[in-house]
């Protein structure tokens, strides 16, 4: 079963196309890498698949519910407060709260290594942390599409392990993940490679 369905896929932008793509389907449950050089279109693709571009030209079919996708960004925007409230934040928001959203986040900061900073400020984190903490944030509302802009940026070989074991043992949830060259072997099943001319090749 396909998660996803593009055909003649154009974004264009003030006359000019930042990104096309032919054909693309993505089966349920799988890690697809989008891989390409800087202004092929990889970050716009999530933003197609996170539901958050307009006007979009071609054909979009995405089989699971915005509420249901999340979209990690390569510089992810934490709020004021403790990383412990951040993680717990889309918990809340989804009317979950006491002990149950508390134990949901220290679950998922647990496995990507950042329990041990819960009641840090969020301003105080460096690049890899505030990264591993938007993560956490997003695999404790269990989302069913998991949109992740070059995930292993700015992390140390210690969070790069951890989130490595992290996203491959991860089951019924499709992730989408971009790079600048193509992601280990573990951490994906398909790639497809987006070029300047912003199509497949």
């Amino acid at each position: 079963m396909a998660a996803i369905e593009l055909n003649n896929l154009r974004v264009r932008k003030n006359g000019t196309t930042i990104c096309a793509i032919d054909q693309l389907s993505v089966v349920a449950g799988s890690r697809l890498g989008i891989v390409g050089e800087n202004g092929s279109g990889k970050s716009t693709l999530l933003r197609v698949l996170a539901g958050l571009e307009v006007g979009i030209e071609g054909t979009c079919r995405i089989a699971v519910p915005q509420i249901d996708r999340v979209y990690v960004h390569q510089q992810p925007l934490l709020f004021r407060g403790s990383v412990v409230s951040n993680v717990m934040y889309g918990l809340r928001a989804r009317g979950i709260a006491g002990a149950e959203c508390r134990r949901r986040a220290r679950q998922w900061m647990e496995r990507t290594g950042v329990w041990r900073l819960a009641e840090s400020p969020s301003r105080q984190l460096s690049g890899g942390e505030r990264k591993r903490t938007a993560l956490a944030r997003a695999l404790a509302i269990e989302p069913k599409l998991l949109l992740l802009d070059e995930p292993l940026a700015d992390l140390d070989d210690d969070g790069t392990g951890r989130v490595l074991e992290v996203l491959e043992e991860l089951s019924g949830t499709t992730v989408v993940i971009t790079s600048p060259t193509s992601p280990p072997d573990r951490l994906v099943t398909d790639r497809v490679v987006l070029n300047a001319a912003m199509s497949p090749s």
